[in-house]
């Protein structure tokens, strides 16, 4: 286990470089920060790029996210890279990092403190993504463009090592180079990812006409077929990872965007939300959400499901025409119901860019209320907002150049 450390000097001296952020109280070097323990319950990991361009994370706990300042000096774990974040339960997974194979989850031990554990399993590639199936277990994915492979992991949650692995050929599952992935849910029989093609050198997308799921069994493993729906494009998009959501029925729902903000060069296709029944492997041709008759031909790649049909989105403002290429914005949150096919903007969050990554680690979802950081002209700001009445309270600045996850213990 690793306890909460102090930063180095080498990511103290790159913080500096960061505008935003204040220092006065940490003038002397000799001094030691307090160390947050006991009540606080909140995690942020927070980003910030060193001179060489480089990223750290810092894992840091609060007790209050709505007042005051957010910062990681002088405390948090740190991880150097892109590493991407997953909650599940009283545990935060973190996978991904330069060129690291492992897994490592983060929690809090019985004096309050963020401890580290795991890292024990190593990999042939670093897992995209890590969810939660139905049993208790963890499900995590290798889809690499540089293998000629997929392989899933079935990973026991509490010792964070695979307990089994399954590789599956490529060619099985599209004979198209570059498939790329972008979601994964498991619901009853069959664990289900969502993927789309993307040129390994170019990330040209130059096959846009059909939505695709792979479908394997479970707890097996193995692959059964790809189901397809030529009513709209590709199955989610770059980094979001939030192409399958899954509602407390078990049934299993697939947004299709193709939005040249979050990684397509091309779409032709009207933007869609399709559905596979509790129980089935197929898509319902009685079911689809288009977004162009609740909206200016506007659409999301990231949604988070909250309970009851009703699903926390992202809309890009602008419409696919309009977009700037991986500009991953303009942003506006609101709130979409998947039984009554409509949407309801949030009030008081200005409009902003995002991050390109999954909503569902870089926000929380309390049951009452959803909290995620949104960039302002300068800084980043806490926003609590009430998914009932759509309104939306601004919390405390965060100094960092940005959230990569929001977690609550």
């Amino acid at each position: 286990m690793k306890r909460v450390k102090l930063l180095p000097l080498l990511t103290m001296t790159a913080l500096l470089a960061v505008g935003t952020l204040l220092f006065s109280a940490c003038s002397d070097e000799n001094e030691v920060p307090e160390v947050i323990t006991g009540d606080a319950n909140y995690a942020l990991s927070l980003a910030y790029q060193g001179t060489d361009g480089n990223y750290t994370y810092y894992t840091v706990l609060f007790e209050d996210v709505m007042s005051g300042s957010l910062s990681a000096v002088g405390q948090g774990i740190d991880h150097l890279g892109y590493y991407t974040y997953n909650q599940v339960d009283d545990r935060i997974y973190a996978t991904g990092g330069f060129e690291l194979t492992d897994i490592i989850a983060l929690e809090k031990n019985t004096d309050g403190e963020l401890v580290e554990t795991g890292g024990n399993s190593s990999f042939g590639n670093s897992l995209q993504d890590v969810v939660e199936a139905e049993d208790g277990m963890l499900v995590s994915i290798e889809m690499a463009s540089s293998s000629d492979v997929i392989t899933l992991h079935r990973i026991d949650a509490e010792t964070v090592t695979a307990e089994s692995s399954v590789s599956t050929a490529v060619s099985e599952i599209t004979d198209q180079s570059g498939p790329s992935y972008s979601g994964m849910v498991q619901s009853g029989d069959f664990l289900f990812v969502s993927f789309y093609i993307s040129d390994p050198t170019t990330y040209a997308t130059a096959h846009t006409d059909v939505a695709q799921v792979a479908v394997f069994s479970y707890p097996g493993l193995q692959f059964v077929k790809v189901i397809e729906d030529d009513r709209t494009g590709p199955v989610g998009g770059f980094g979001a990872n939030s192409g399958l959501i899954k509602d407390e029925l078990g049934n299993v729902y697939a947004l299709s965007h193709t939005n040249p903000a979050n990684g397509f060069s091309q779409f032709t296709k009207d933007p869609a939300i399709l559905r596979i029944n509790s129980g089935d492997s197929e898509f319902d041709t009685n079911y689809i959400f288009d977004f162009n008759t609740v909206t200016d031909s506007l659409t999301t790649a990231h949604l988070v499901y909250l309970g009851n049909n009703k699903v926390f989105v992202e809309m890009n403002t602008a419409k696919r025409s309009e977009q700037s290429s991986w500009a991953d914005g303009p942003l506006k949150p609101a709130v979409l119901d998947l039984s009554a096919k409509t949407i309801d903007y949030i009030s008081g969050v200005p409009e902003h860019s995002g991050l390109g990554r999954k909503l569902a680690s870089t926000s929380l979802y309390d049951g009452q209320h959803i909290y995620m950081v949104v960039p302002e002209d300068v800084n980043s700001y806490v926003y609590q907002i009430d998914p009932v009445n759509y309104t939306a309270t601004k919390g405390a600045e965060v100094q960092a150049n940005f959230t990569a996850g929001f977690f609550k213990f």
